[in-house]
């Protein structure tokens, strides 16, 4: 005659596997969602470069070219019209060191190390918003013969995590006709950390993608690891699955 289970010995089972999937289902789902924001990113990336490109093929000059002549509020809008039913949803700046009243930021933003940004890096052209939910917003326009405009994408839209190198990030537009993440070297970048009227800034190195970061500016380069993905801390590490938490 076979043996039983006793009520007990179930009830500890149970537990066992309760606690077995407690530990384990938080690392499935951070894997699951870094996975799903890495294919975002790429996704994002190809999107960015096709606009810019048919946009060289229109109008024959390169879009860094072409901004430098026009407002933020003028680029802004012609670049997002190259993404169907997109539309503005804030006209949020931070200007001078002080934030316009007349309009609010449409969501709280944070840096990697979990703490608020006070501030963002693309904070001159306001929020705007694809049919995808990706939101867009926008640095003022380069000088001639500079790269740039620089601008933020938050590749998840309203949805969290809402946090500087994990889905937004930050790209430039290049004198070559091509949208490359910030902290990529390229011919005609600007000089590391220039920042003045109307100039555009260039960052780059594992400094400039801190899981610590307090500042936006500690996660600004965090596009070029994320895109290659390798670890800024750990270069045979993976950014998805070793760097991002």
């Amino acid at each position: 005659m076979k043996k039983a289970f006793t009520m007990s010995e179930v009830l500890m089972t149970l537990g066992i596997i309760g606690v077995v999937a407690s530990l384990t289902l938080p690392t499935i789902v951070q894997g699951v969602q870094s996975k799903e924001l890495q294919a975002r990113l790429k996704t994002t990336y190809s999107e960015l470069n096709q606009v810019s490109q048919k946009f060289y093929a229109e109008h024959e000059v390169p879009f860094s070219e072409w901004a430098s002549r026009k407002s933020v509020n003028d680029y802004a809008r012609e670049f997002m019209s190259y993404y169907k039913g997109s539309r503005q949803i804030s006209t949020y700046t931070y200007a001078d060191g002080n934030a316009d009243v007349s309009a609010k930021m449409p969501y709280v933003i944070r840096n990697m190390g979990g703490i608020r940004s006070s501030t963002i890096i693309c904070d001159d052209g306001g929020f705007w918003k694809d049919v995808s939910g990706k939101l867009y917003f926008f640095n003022n326009p380069p000088n001639a013969g500079e790269n740039g405009p620089v601008f933020c994408v938050d590749i998840n839209g309203m949805k969290k995590p809402n946090t500087w190198g994990k889905d937004i990030f930050v790209f430039q537009f290049t004198q070559d006709g091509l949208v490359i993440p910030m902290g990529q070297e390229h011919k005609t970048n600007p000089k590391e950390n220039a920042y003045g009227w109307e100039q555009q800034f260039f960052f780059k190195g594992p400094e400039r993608c801190s899981p610590y970061a307090t500042h936006p500016e500690l996660n600004v380069a965090c596009a070029y690891y994320a895109l290659q993905d390798v670890s800024p801390k750990n270069e045979k590490q993976s950014y998805w699955g070793d760097f991002v938490k």
